[in-house]
């Protein structure tokens, strides 16, 4: 940590986390093209802005958390991009300097061989300070980085960090990272050891979701620079990092650059029943959901929207059919030179039916209903644990297919997503149940 933080001068960097060049938005839906080209809202699209916006604002340089690159089958389309916009930077007097990731692991260094200027921190996976300076040749900081040396990083980066790291300007840490991981492939931290270490900030790549950076000593995620599905919702850009003048001095904003955003907005029941059509509710959410986020929008050009019909249903099965037979694809709209679409619509309504009187039956609708009271009891109840254990232990054979690799298995199958997933299925189970005998409970 700073030996004099009053010492520390002022600077700006810009903070950027996993941008993942090569890789293609998913769930676009084929209307879009009629306002955007896809490839406007490409990871490569945010790199450009994220470029734009470090000169606008006369950064000292701009750091790269790992992951720049998706996989090495990109090499070329990245090279491109890649050295464009450090060309971009170099030429304003900016400095860039990144760390590979899991990712990137060997294409990045070969990228920051190929163009000069890129500076790659802790090739090898052995740790690397480099001194920032500003346009007057005073040191403002130094980065502290570690880059993956191989694909699977199974003990902690931090094992191996210097000592000695005192000085006079602030000490940034920039780390690909699993935090808060006690097994990883891919460089486990505890949280723990990250607080008590020498920087006075630690920016890191590999997780996608940003933390809030916030306060004298930020440590977080810096998030993807682009949501890159809809799992990936909010804001998402680059984060500005000022160097202050007082103790502690260090300052982080996030600039909504993303050119495309994913959101999750809720529909009621009441409201559709009011529209009477399905697409006509969406198309108030859509406008409900622009009217919430239009003040801080930023360079967004798109928002994809997954809508979530909740509330207490009279007709659930015709919900459920209108929202099996609804076309998500063909609902676009554009609000304020925004495009909002519909990537895809989930029926979270519940039927409206007494569960408690019906679960004091011996019929299989009478154990439906249980199971159904279980579910929404406390996560602690050893009954419901075991429900949803049961349930895991039938999906994670079908959770290590190699068909969804790429899909956040782990996310799928914790205890949350699997109980609105059994939810789900038992309440559509019920109702069919009661439509088969021809009973209304």
């Amino acid at each position: 940590m700073l030996t004099n933080p009053n010492k520390t001068p002022s600077g700006a960097l810009l903070c950027v986390g996993d941008i993942h060049l090569g890789r293609r938005p998913s769930r676009l839906p084929e209307g879009i093209g009629d306002w955007l080209r896809p490839e406007e809202l490409a990871p490569s699209a945010a790199w450009a802005a994220a470029v734009e916006a470090a000169i606008a604002r006369r950064v000292d340089a701009l750091l790269l958390a790992g992951d720049v690159v998706d996989a090495e089958d990109d090499f070329f389309e990245a090279y491109t991009h890649l050295r464009r916009g450090v060309d971009r930077l170099l030429e304003a007097g900016i400095r860039v300097l990144g760390v590979a990731g899991n990712h990137d692991v060997r294409v990045l260094p070969r990228l920051a061989a190929e163009i000069e200027g890129f500076v790659l921190l802790g090739a090898g996976g052995e740790w690397r300070i480099e001194a920032l300076r500003d346009r007057a040749g005073h040191e403002i900081a130094r980065v502290l980085g570690w880059s993956f040396a191989e694909r699977e990083q199974r003990a902690s980066p931090l094992d191996g960090l210097p000592g000695g790291l005192g000085g006079e300007t602030p000490l940034l840490g920039l780390l690909h990272c699993d935090l808060g991981a006690t097994r990883s492939r891919y460089a486990p931290v505890a949280r723990g050891a990250l607080a008590d270490s020498a920087p006075d900030a630690w920016l890191l790549g590999h997780v996608h979701k940003p933390d809030s950076m916030q306060g004298p000593r930020p440590i977080g995620y810096l998030g993807s620079l682009v949501g890159l599905d809809p799992g990936e919702t909010g804001a998402r850009g680059p984060w500005l990092l000022r160097l202050g003048d007082g103790p502690g001095g260090i300052e982080m904003s996030q600039l909504p650059l993303a050119p495309l955003r994913w959101e999750i907005q809720e529909l009621r029941v009441d409201d559709l029943e009011r529209s009477e059509r399905l697409e006509e509710g969406v198309v108030g959410a859509l406008e409900a959901l622009h009217g919430r986020l239009a003040d801080g929008l930023g360079k967004t050009s798109a928002v994809g929207c997954r809508i979530r019909v909740v509330g207490e249903c009279e007709r659930f099965l015709e919900l459920d059919a209108a929202i099996a037979a609804a076309d998500p694809g063909a609902l676009l709209r554009r609000f304020e030179g925004v495009v909002y679409f519909v990537e895809g619509i989930e029926n979270r309504a519940r039927p409206a039916r007494d569960l408690a009187a019906m679960a004091r039956g011996d019929d299989p609708a009478a154990l439906l209903a249980r199971r159904l009271l279980l579910l929404e009891a406390d996560p602690d109840d050893a009954e419901r644990a075991e429900l949803i254990r049961r349930a895991r232990a039938a999906l994670e054979a079908e959770a290590r297919a190699p068909a969804w690799g790429v899909l956040d298995t782990a996310a799928a199958l914790d205890d949350r997503a699997l109980a609105e997933r059994l939810r789900s299925a038992g309440r559509r189970a019920l109702e069919r149940l009661l439509e088969q005998r021809g009973s209304g409970g």
